[in-house]
């Protein structure tokens, strides 16, 4: 994993180190997740390859949710289409990665006495059994979805983005509320 960080991180840096005036941005975002049903915070960074087609690469960590958490890294393609002088709107497709931890603890009720003999993960206590368990995983999908744009000013803009990331066993949509500055 760190590796694929580094290498996201040393392709977003050498994407912006050739930009041309106005056509890269970094930012944040404020998102919500369906799946984990928590509010979560992310990074991102774009590059404007035409008047057109923009690339942007992100990071959300949401919120631990029923001592779950829940992170993604995103690589997106958008194809702008301008509405008026400051705004645009886009429709999205790129892949994402998503990872999953936590843990939780059930009960279940269960009938008579005796020793169960099941090990360390569980324990008898009152006619009830208490089962650990964990969650750890992350798998790669595709992320389908839309956005727009507004332009505060030439270097400062406000967006919105409605996705949906196909996971196998985690799909779940992303709603985001952010702001960027261009460069």
């Amino acid at each position: 994993m760190k590796k694929l960080l580094l290498t996201l991180a040393c392709a977003m840096t050498s994407l912006f180190a050739s930009a041309q005036a106005k056509t890269a941005a970094v930012g944040l975002n404020l998102n919500y997740g369906t799946e984990i049903e928590s509010l979560g915070l992310g990074v991102k960074g774009s590059y404007c390859f035409t008047d057109h087609i923009r690339g942007e690469a992100s990071f959300n960590y949401f919120f631990p949710k029923d001592h779950f958490t829940m992170w993604e890294i995103n690589a997106n393609a958008h194809y702008l289409f301008n509405i008026g002088d400051k705004f645009k709107v886009y429709p999205l497709v790129g892949l994402t990665y998503v990872h999953v931890h936590g843990h939780r603890s059930n009960k279940y009720s269960v009938g008579g006495g005796g020793d169960w003999g099941w090990g360390a993960p569980m324990r008898k206590a009152n006619g009830e059994v208490t089962v650990k368990e964990s969650y750890n995983t992350g798998k790669f999908g595709v992320n389908l979805g839309g956005g727009a744009q507004y332009d505060l000013t030439d270097n400062l803009m406000l967006n919105f983005e409605v996705k949906y990331s196909l996971v196998s066993d985690l799909d779940q949509c992303v709603i985001s509320l952010g702001a960027a500055y261009k460069f």
